[in-house]
């Protein structure tokens, strides 16, 4: 049966509000009985935006995107920093979880089908890469990123048609300025658009009416051209506001400020450590007391639901015994009982990472 849904294609908006529409809209459809929803979007202006979970002393470099007067946002769903600017064009799509509850994994695979689609009408050779990424001939051509609030789920992304290579790679933190080049080339070789792969590129109104085509014909969906309800209009005023506050930009490092900038004390055992995973980079700022959890920061550019979990997670560990087995099945249970989806990082291997942690301050 074919799901009504409403079209919202707003072209280009205040750069702040790309970022809080689709958070309002999804915590607005939480509470009240709103309409599945497809935005489209792009920014009036350059800006620098950082996922839910990231610290940013350790993303991006703060001096230099303050000498060129770039706007700094903590967007509300996970992922990695990113340079975005009116050369791409975002898709947003809010969906009621009910009729959409698969886990996050396959949620990206479904939704992300059109735009596969749509790459391809153009003559790019789209193919999905698990878990949220469009790729074609190993460049990546959009990223993405998907959680849940509540009852309502929500799924972002970009058409690119031209990558900020450069731009990308001065705004990312590295340990060392003689990496930056090395970013930059990275950044050339994974990174794809329209411009990279067609001599003719296609305007911005040709992909989005293409994609509103196939995003109906393959979601068997009918979109209805819509607008804004006043409690969603209300919602995204209350999330800028928000979004300009210190508190939200800090958001993973304000309860535990003090313990990330911290030295090793005495017999309290303080770490830093990061790996990488299928479903993205996760880093911890974690303390170690005899052979317990003392004290814990997760970040990363992962994603997860529900998305501010984090800290509960945290708490719930605190305490804890660093052995494998233990915190398995603690984190399993706590991943039960909240219904936590933490798509391409397995609980055992988050272990791991915090074992191999502990292991290596006792060496």
């Amino acid at each position: 049966m074919t799901s009504e849904w409403r079209l919202i294609n707003l072209g280009e908006i205040e750069w702040i509000d790309t970022q809080a529409i689709y958070h309002a809209l999804a915590l607005v459809q939480d509470q009240n009985d709103t309409p599945n929803t497809l935005l489209i979007n792009w920014p009036n202006k350059p800006f620098v935006c950082v996922g839910l979970h990231q610290i940013i002393d350790n993303s991006i470099e703060k001096e230099y995107i303050r000498s060129q007067n770039l706007p700094v946002v903590r967007r509300g769903c996970g992922g990695g920093s990113v340079f975005l600017d009116s050369n791409q064009v975002f898709y947003q799509i809010i969906c009621r979880k009910e009729e959409y509850n698969s886990d996050l994994s396959t949620f990206y695979e479904f939704f992300l089908r059109p735009v596969v689609e749509t790459y391809r009408y153009f003559n790019v050779p789209a193919e999905y890469s698990p878990i949220n990424d469009i790729v074609a001939q190993e460049k990546k051509i959009s990223g993405n990123g998907a959680v849940t609030y509540g009852n309502s789920r929500i799924l972002v992304g970009n058409f690119i048609f031209n990558f900020p290579s450069k731009e990308m790679s001065k705004i990312l933190k590295v340990p060392d300025e003689k990496f930056r080049d090395k970013i930059a080339k990275s950044l050339e070789e994974r990174m794809g658009s329209f411009s990279y792969f067609l001599e003719n590129p296609p305007s911005k109104e040709e992909v989005i009416h293409r994609f509103i085509e196939l995003f109906q014909e393959k979601l068997d969906v009918n979109l209805e051209i819509g607008t804004l309800l006043k409690n969603e209009k209300e919602k995204i005023v209350e999330l800028r506001n928000l979004y300009k506050q210190n508190e939200w930009l800090n958001y993973v490092e304000h309860e535990k400020k003090s313990m990330i900038q911290q030295k090793i004390m005495g017999g309290t055992y303080f770490t830093f450590s990061e790996r990488k995973f299928q479903g993205g980079l996760v880093q911890l700022f974690i303390q170690f007391e005899n052979n317990t959890i003392f004290d814990l920061v997760i970040s990363g550019d992962f994603t997860i639901s529900p998305p501010l979990i984090l800290s509960e997670l945290q708490n719930h560990l605190i305490g804890q015994e660093v052995e494998n087995t233990v915190l398995i099945e603690k984190i399993k249970l706590f991943f039960r009982d909240k219904e936590v989806d933490l798509p391409g990082i397995s609980v055992e291997e988050l272990v791991e990472l915090m074992i191999d942690t502990y292991k290596k301050i006792k060496q």
